[in-house]
């Protein structure tokens, strides 16, 4: 998307001069009367076909590169001669570059029918090496169209080029980490109409469900461990809406309190934390709000905000005050981005989504339905096989989470009758000390309290899982919280951790059909879900097959692992790992 004019202009000749060199091969292997002859032998004959197929393909595929690199050159003009913001920009954008994606999908279409005229069998090692090259080729290709066609259904409406749409943003603050992202602290409306920004503000939530409960007697009964652990006496509200870690069921009870507390119905909500914050300003580039004399990088984000949001600050003695200039500033940049910037920028909004710190939820099924395409939905939505996801929530009212650090291991060991036994270990450490140093101890005070944080953590696993054992690294604890939710299982326990020290939970369940044994080769799919807003956690998976059974084949989000029972890795999105099972000869 930044790319220059010139490395365009290289880009799409270079593709022209492949496709007519393929075009030229494949018209003179098709006219060659050794080539002829050699397609009516048994086996090479083969071979011979195949290969001209290919040169057909490159053909094709160059074709393809033309086309996208005429889209990119669209886009470019639009970039550098028009007039507004990007969300302005976009129908001109969609409407300069649909005819190219059109020919892109023809051409490509003409490559799959050639493809599936080759087939898989029989090749020759330099024929099976190229076919591979093409199809991991033809899926980058298809993916882009594919997100291509969401974007194109899915932003026109998004941005209110098919009428005004009003959102609720919700800021949570990820270092006091709730179930979909953190406590909201600061709420936003925002209203867009043809791309435009027409209205856009923001409000202390805590300031709002205050002033809720004083004009007010509603009290709404707050989900048990919520009330036991941190709400005591007071009524369920807007700052601790998201206990369900299913943000579209966040999103409403968000709504229901914001509807109750005096706003409007809306369209859709946004939900974004303090992770999103600083990957845009990783983007950006500081900013400096001049009213607090302050400049804000990636690397800083999180002290300043909670030193000009805590309690209040000038200018106006109001908390919200810092975050909206903030945000107008950052969302400058962003919508005019700069040279150099476009890329980095797609990326980084891509990464935030993936990584549930950037959620979206829409009342339009349509919607909501191409929202759940692009994976930005944040829903818990567990398929056949087996499931885990890990809901942490800090239920002391301190900022511990920015210094908390967490690991994750998972034994699976496999039964014969085709159940597992899950053991999951958490090990927590409360690093406060380090993060002190240097720090202004008043902020310290008032973020960490005594430094002593309140976890509850709990485990949403398949419906009908039955518990084991729950212990900490001395003993036996047992449960708190068994239950059912989202058509899953839930397991919950609450944990005290004072500062600069460790704790271990371990949850033993055993989960009674989690293989397919229908054939000789079994399956196991584990889906593992990351919690939005939850920092990146090491992960380690062991799966033990039953006796006289191996693990024959493993992938991790389509990636091949060879025969692996173990994987290292890190929880930064959601994971499917899925391990192919033979009985050993």
């Amino acid at each position: 998307l930044d790319a220059t004019e010139e490395e365009l202009f290289v880009a799409r000749e270079n593709f022209k001069a492949a496709e007519e060199k393929f075009s030229s091969a494949g018209s003179a292997l098709r006219k060659d009367p050794v080539v002829w002859t050699l397609r009516r032998l048994p086996i090479i004959g083969a071979q011979v076909r195949m290969v001209i197929s290919l040169a057909e393909i490159g053909q094709g595929a160059a074709g393809i590169g033309v086309e996208g690199v005429r889209a990119a050159e669209e886009f470019a003009q639009i970039r550098t001669q028009e007039e507004g913001t990007l969300p302005e920009m976009t129908m001109t954008i969609f409407e300069r570059t649909d005819p190219h994606f059109a020919a892109i999908e023809a051409r490509l279409a003409a490559v799959d029918a050639l493809r599936g005229e080759l087939g898989d069998g029989g090749l020759l090692p330099s024929v099976r090496s190229a076919v591979r090259e093409l199809d991991a080729g033809r899926q980058t290709v298809g993916e882009l169209v594919a997100n291509y066609r969401r974007a194109r259904a899915f932003v026109p409406e998004f941005l209110g080029f098919l009428g005004p749409k009003t959102y609720l943003i919700l800021a949570h603050n990820n270092a006091e980490l709730l179930p979909t992202g953190g406590l909201v602290t600061v709420i936003g409306t925002l209203r867009v109409e043809d791309g435009r920004i027409e209205q856009l503000d923001f409000e202390d939530a805590v300031e709002f469900s205050r002033r809720w409960r004083l004009s007010s007697d509603i009290y709404v009964e707050p989900p048990a461990p919520l009330k036991q652990y941190l709400l005591k006496d007071f009524t369920w509200n807007l700052d601790v809406s998201n206990w369900s870690p299913d943000f579209p069921t966040s999103a409403r009870e968000a709504q229901r309190f914001f509807e109750l507390g005096g706003g409007f119905p809306v369209d859709g909500v946004i939900g974004i934390n303090v992770s999103t914050l600083e990957r845009l300003l990783g983007v950006t580039g500081p900013v400096t709000v001049d009213e607090y004399g302050v400049t804000v990088t990636s690397e800083n984000a999180f002290d300043l905000t909670e030193e000009h949001t805590r309690v209040p600050f000038e200018p106006k003695g109001d908390r919200k005050e810092f975050v909206a200039l903030l945000a107008d500033l950052v969302l400058e940049r962003v919508l005019r981005p700069s040279p150099g910037m476009w890329s980095p920028l797609v990326d980084a909004i891509q990464d935030l989504g993936n990584e549930k710190n950037l959620l979206l939820f829409a009342h339009d099924p349509g919607q909501q339905e191409l929202i759940r395409e692009f994976g930005w939905d944040g829903e818990v939505n567990s398929s056949s096989g087996d499931y885990l996801m890990l809901v942490d929530a800090s239920v002391n009212s301190t900022k511990l989470n920015v210094v908390l650090e967490q690991t994750i291991d998972i034994e699976v060991r496999l039964s014969s009758a085709g159940s597992a036994r899950t053991v999951v270990t958490v090990d927590y450490a409360n690093n406060l000390a380090p993060w002190v140093e240097g720090r202004d101890p008043e902020l310290v005070r008032r973020l960490m309290l005594e430094g002593l944080y309140g976890g509850y953590l709990r485990l949403f696993v398949p419906e009908g899982s039955r518990i084991v054992s729950v212990r900490d690294e001395h003993r036996e604890i047992g449960l708190e919280e068994f239950g059912e939710e989202l058509g899953l299982t839930v397991f919950g326990r609450f944990f005290a951790l004072p500062r600069d020290t460790r704790q271990r939970l371990v949850f033993e369940y055993i989960v009674p059909a989690a293989v397919g044994t229908k054939s000789d080769t079994w399956h196991y799919r584990l889906e593992l879900s990351k919690q939005p807003g939850q920092q990146p956690l090491p992960v380690t998976l062991r799966v033990v097959p039953p006796e006289r059974m191996e693990i024959t084949s493993t992938t991790a989000n389509g990636n091949a692992y060879g025969a692996d029972s173990k994987l290292d890795f890190v929880l930064d999105r959601d994971w499917t790992l899925e391990f192919e099972l033979s009985r050993r000869s």
